[in-house]
This record gives structure tokens, C-alpha cells and sequence, in this order.
């Protein structure tokens, strides 16, 4: 088999780091595969120091095939960054797995990867492969060891070229282009009301949501992702340290990771399981604020609010 590279972006978070590269490195795929270690230039004078250490501990890697740092010599931001390590690797290889210096493994997570690059490969309905499963309930009968989920998550990822240059990265207003159409907008949302804000943030050029222009092109193609049913990855960087998750205790960023040493058994995308899909979404409804938050979150009440709790603080 030939095994999919691995791309990491970094900038500061060495602690973070280390952590995602020995977990990597548990991984019996991982002297098979080659690493790509993506690390931005420091954007304020302060960060020099820390953005040295990082790459100090880059080139002393070990345990891949190969490692290749890519050190910018000047601040590209987060999603420029990454996009051209994309762009450039594609033009080696037919696929990648991309993770962020956050995100832990499991001893099983390239060959999770690998093996579903290779079982998915020629069904363009499957945009990606994921690694992180929330935990919400699966239904009582549900005995698969993946489902599938008409969206992706970036916390551990692993694409094709052609689905992932197939996608418009740039920027455009996707908020007033789905609110011509009623009742695709209203299917659009229906994955979690979260996503009505960055939509808009997005379309607004607040900031530069690259996972939601994935899902805007997966919901635009009819795709879905595959996921785990057992967690592959768990998401550390709910410290303060990253660019968009905050500083807060958010339990479900680390579910228990898969320790059944047991592969995984694939099967061919013929529809969703509707209980499933409920499920997630309540879930994620849930964590993103409930049903005040479902009414309330988005609207002028709510902009309001945080005026007010910005003036008390």
C-alpha cells in the first residue's frame, strides 16, 4: 500500500506539539510514512522565541520514513499557510492526512486513515475520511464501525486531490447566495445553527472559515464524510493558546480514544442512518448553546449582549 503523507501546521504551541508527534509516532504506520511539518513566521516580534524552539524540535524528529520542514520565512496566517502546503504537496501525491498541532492520535489512527483512502477512493459521494467522533449516543442498534455524516471535522482529516481541488477555498458571499434559495438554506443549517453564524462571519469577511467552505462544497455535491463510531483523536487546544477555540473546559474536545487494536471495518456509503444524524445534531445543538442560544445566538439580542458584557468587563 502506498501510505498518505502527513501534514501538520504549527506556529507557537510546542507543548501541543510533542504531544500530537508521540502520539504520531505509536503508530506502526508511522516509519512507513512521510511528515510534513508546516510552521508559519512569527506575526509579532514576541512570538520569534517560541516560533525557534518549535522548529528546534522539528528538526529532531523521528520515527517516519521521512520529515520535511517547511519553515516560512514571513507570516502568512493560519489558512494561507496550510493551503499552499496543500497546493504544493498535491502535486506529489493523490492524497494527504492533515492534522493541527492540537490534536491527538490513536496507536491505530494512520492505519484507520490509510485504509479508508484506499476502500473510498474511487466513490466521489465520500469527501473525506475524519478521526474525531463527538460523543453523542449512537443508536442502540447500530453496529457498524463507521457511519457517515453529511459534513467533515478538521480535527485529524484525510482527503484526495481531486476532492479537495474541486472545492472553491476563496472567498465569496455564500451567505446571500443560499438565502435566494429558502429551502436550501434551511437544509444548508439543519446540520446545527452554529453554522448559521459562521456562515454569515464568513460571507462577512470576519474571518475565513476554510472548514465551512469545505462543507458549502460537500452540501452543494450531495458528499459525506466517513467517521469513527470510537474516537481516533482528541482536540487539546481548548487552552486559550489556539486562533479560534478559546479558553474553556470543553469536555467533549476529548473523548476516550479507540484502544481495541482491532481494524476497522469499512462499508460502502448506500444512505444515513436517520436516528444518527438526529442524534449528532441535537448534539451538537446542545454544546453550541441550547435552545436559547438556537433562537437567541445569531440575532440583535445577542450582539447586544456581549456589547453589554464587553462594557462590564
Amino acid at each position: 500500500m502506498k501510505y498518505a503523507p502527513i501534514i501538520i501546521s504549527v506556529y507557537d504551541r510546542l507543548d501541543h506539539l510533542k504531544k500530537c508527534i508521540e502520539s504520531l509516532q505509536k503508530n506502526e504506520l508511522a516509519c512507513y510514512s512521510e511528515l510534513y511539518v508546516i510552521s508559519d513566521a512569527a506575526y509579532k516580534e514576541e512570538h520569534i522565541p517560541l516560533i525557534d524552539a518549535v522548529r528546534t524540535y522539528i528538526n529532531g524528529i523521528t520515527g517516519f520514513k521521512k520529515v520535511y520542514p517547511v519553515f516560512r520565512e514571513r507570516n502568512m496566517g493560519g489558512n494561507q499557510s496550510i493551503r499552499l502546503a496543500y497546493q504544493n504537496i498535491l502535486q506529489i501525491y493523490d492524497s494527504f492526512i492533515s492534522l493541527e498541532d492540537d490534536i491527538v492520535v490513536s496507536s491505530d489512527f494512520l492505519q484507520y486513515m490509510n485504509t479508508a483512502l484506499e476502500f473510498y477512493k474511487n466513490d466521489e459521494r465520500i469527501f473525506s475520511i475524519c478521526g474525531f467522533k463527538a460523543p453523542f449516543l449512537l443508536p442502540k442498534d447500530y453496529k457498524g464501525d463507521v457511519y457517515f455524516y453529511p459534513c467533515n471535522s478538521p480535527w485529524g482529516i484525510a482527503t484526495w486531490k481531486n476532492r479537495w481541488e474541486s472545492v472553491n477555498h476563496d472567498y465569496f458571499d455564500r451567505y446571500s447566495e443560499l438565502k435566494k434559495d429558502p429551502e436550501k438554506y434551511k437544509a444548508f443549517t439543519s446540520i446545527g445553527f452554529y453554522i448559521k453564524g459562521i456562515l454569515q462571519a464568513d460571507s462577512r469577511k470576519k474571518i475565513v472559515a476554510g472548514d465551512l467552505r469545505v462543507y458549502y462544497h460537500m452540501f452543494q455535491h450531495n458528499m459525506c464524510s466517513v467517521f469513527p463510531v470510537v474516537s481516533k483523536t482528541q482536540n487539546w487546544g481548548f487552552d486559550g493558546t489556539g486562533e479560534h477555540c478559546g479558553n474553556k473546559e470543553v469536555w467533549w474536545a476529548k473523548p476516550e480514544l479507540d484502544t481495541r487494536n482491532q481494524p476497522t471495518k469499512f462499508i460502502p456509503f448506500n444512505g444515513y442512518n436517520e436516528e444518527l444524524l438526529l442524534n449528532h445534531r441535537k448534539f451538537q445543538d446542545k454544546i453550541n448553546g441550547g435552545l436559547i442560544a438556537k433562537w437567541l445566538k445569531y440575532t440583535w439580542v445577542h450582539r447586544l449582549w456581549k456589547k453589554i458584557k464587553k462594557v462590564l468587563a
